[in-house]
């Protein structure tokens, strides 16, 4: 009777060696490709959708297929702008928007493309926005400092930290579109998407942002009033002018430099006769066309 229940519990503990030997295989097996260089356990299986006519076809990829997209891993930090504004430093690891929208069959004609996230915030860019502009990390952004920009992908991140320059607390989160900055005082922040599950990509004309528009209207003023530009879509887009005559571009005067703090977005006042040249820049749309308005004192 003894030697029956020795080899019972025999039976017992290889059995149980077995089945954890199994386990182990499959639980091996089923965890993803981790790169080279990250740390492990990056690999879930969130999935993105693309979807729209600038595709060749519609079609899904998980984070693990992103993740063995050939020269498509990038980590790095990025300077951020938000419209507060407050200026900070993110660490983040993911894959090259570029090679993703690649391997998702992206088409030549391709023109919009919009990313949606779970909780319904969503952020369009045209094609150069987010494909071709040369983007930047900032080391100086608090103090708008350009001259030590290093170049930088947009990417889908799966694994980030805010507030930090230490690529090591980069720690996963939900799969996080992060768009780096064109130029030093460019607010980029609100252009992240988060929990990103879907990629529309359409060939349709992003066109252009409508033009600025001032009250008072131009012409006669008396010295010392003020002008505030205005826009319909004030919390998306950004107005930059000047007052000398000269092209307003990226290092011009900007108007709105808050969404949240409006006594920060200050009128424009006029000592003399002024000519003000406006142009509206804002993801999902070409620039606007210059504006120009003329005062005279009265």
């Amino acid at each position: 009777m003894k030697q029956k229940s020795f080899f019972q519990a025999v039976g017992i503990i290889l059995g149980m060696i077995i089945v954890g030997c199994i386990l182990s295989i499959f639980g091996c097996s089923s965890g993803g490709h981790t790169p080279s260089g990250q740390a492990g356990n990056t690999t879930r299986e969130e999935v993105v959708y693309f979807t729209g006519n600038g595709l060749m076809k519609e079609s899904r990829m998980s984070l693990s297929q992103m993740l063995e997209l050939p020269n498509a891993h990038f980590e790095h930090r990025y300077s951020l702008i938000n419209n507060w504004p407050n200026e900070k430093i993110l660490v983040a690891r993911g894959v090259k928007i570029s090679e993703i929208l690649k391997a998702a069959g992206i088409k030549d004609e391709a023109k919009c493309i919009l990313v949606k996230g779970e909780d319904g915030y969503e952020c369009s860019y045209t094609r150069e926005q987010l494909l071709e502009t040369k983007r930047f990390y900032f080391p100086g952004v608090r103090e708008r400092e350009a001259s030590r920009a290093e170049l930088a992908e947009p990417i889908i991140a799966y694994e980030y930290m805010e507030d930090s320059e230490q690529l090591s607390e980069a720690r996963a989160d939900r799969l996080c579109l992060i768009m780096p900055q064109a130029y030093v005082h460019e607010q980029n922040q609100h252009s992240f998407v988060k929990a990103v599950s879907e990629i529309h990509v359409t060939v349709d004309d992003p066109g252009k942002w409508e033009a600025a528009t001032v009250y008072p209207p131009a012409g006669n003023i008396k010295k010392g009033d003020s002008v505030k530009l205005q826009h319909k879509h004030m919390g998306k887009v950004k107005m930059y002018y000047t007052l000398d005559g000269s092209m307003p571009g990226e290092n011009a005067t900007l108007y709105n430099p808050s969404t949240y703090q409006p006594e920060l977005n200050q009128p424009i006042v006029i000592n003399q006769d002024t000519c003000i040249k406006v142009v509206v820049k804002g993801f999902g749309k070409y620039d606007s066309d210059m504006a120009e308005y003329r005062y005279q004192i009265k």
